[in-house]
């Protein structure tokens, strides 16, 4: 261990496992303020902090620092971020998990060695979002138009037959737009991965595994891409982080 006075005995807190040639310790960043230091086997180490042996809830206050030691260790460390909430019963029980797994975190260390997560999203930025979709969509506007001409309140089913061509179109423009994002920016990122986006006006949700070298052109890739989408669309990026989305969370259960 990195920290003398820090006891083999008692609860570790897992944040994460990282190729290193010795010992490290990462100051007083850990949940509760503890230490963060390292637990070594070969070239590769646990990362932890002292902790009681108790359930740790997902509340701000915990995944705040959990979150801050996996970005601060990720900055020098090739890191696979642990599942969040686990505790080792002692240093023990955190070197049997590196003896039994060392093979496969190994490969997967040197599959993600000096490269972070990037994420991309791509949301519309319209006042109303159906509006738009039926002041651009032809097919829609004959519709609604088709409805309104009547005179009268459109019955149950026009209801539905609107709103599920709406939705349909919703989909499609999404899955459009993503294509277009990601065949224009995976040649410059080693992996991608694309999520359900999360929001009604989302159009694209990816993660992006991209090498350090690799950044810049990445950043300029994300640029051009968004000249092309059109005022009517805005994109968010952020990270570097820890690739979370390109990992199997590690857990302390040895077998």
């Amino acid at each position: 261990m990195a920290d003398p006075a820090a006891s083999p005995e008692g609860g570790k807190y897992f944040y994460a496992v990282i190729f290193t040639d010795g010992d490290r310790e990462f100051g007083n960043i850990g949940l509760n303020s503890e230490k963060v230091y390292t637990i070594l086997h070969r070239d590769i180490a646990a990362v932890v902090s002292d902790h009681p042996v108790t359930s740790v809830r997902p509340l701000r206050r915990n995944l705040s620092p959990f979150h801050m030691v996996l970005r601060s260790v990720s900055e020098t460390c090739t890191t696979i971020p642990a599942k969040f909430g686990q505790i080792a019963a002692d240093a023990e029980q955190v070197l049997q998990m590196l003896r039994s797994h060392y093979s496969r975190l190994k490969q997967e260390l040197e599959g993600l060695h000096a490269k972070g997560e990037i994420g991309v999203k791509v949301f519309w930025e319209v006042d109303n979002l159906s509006e738009y979709l039926l002041r651009t969509d032809g097919d829609l506007r004959r519709l609604r138009d088709r409805i309104l001409a009547r005179g009268s309140p459109p019955t149950r089913q026009e209801q539905i037959e609107l709103g599920g061509l709406i939705y349909d179109r919703i989909s499609a423009r999404k899955r459009e737009m993503t294509q277009l994002v990601v065949t224009a920016l995976r040649s410059v990122a080693a992996e991608v991965r694309v999520d359900e986006a999360t929001e009604e006006r989302m159009v694209t949700n990816a993660a992006f595994l991209v090498g350090r070298e690799r950044r810049s052109d990445f950043e300029e890739a994300v640029g051009k891409t968004a000249s092309l989408l059109g005022q009517e669309y805005v994109v968010k990026v952020d990270g570097p982080w820890p690739p979370f989305s390109f990992v199997t969370h590690i857990e302390l259960r040895v077998s």
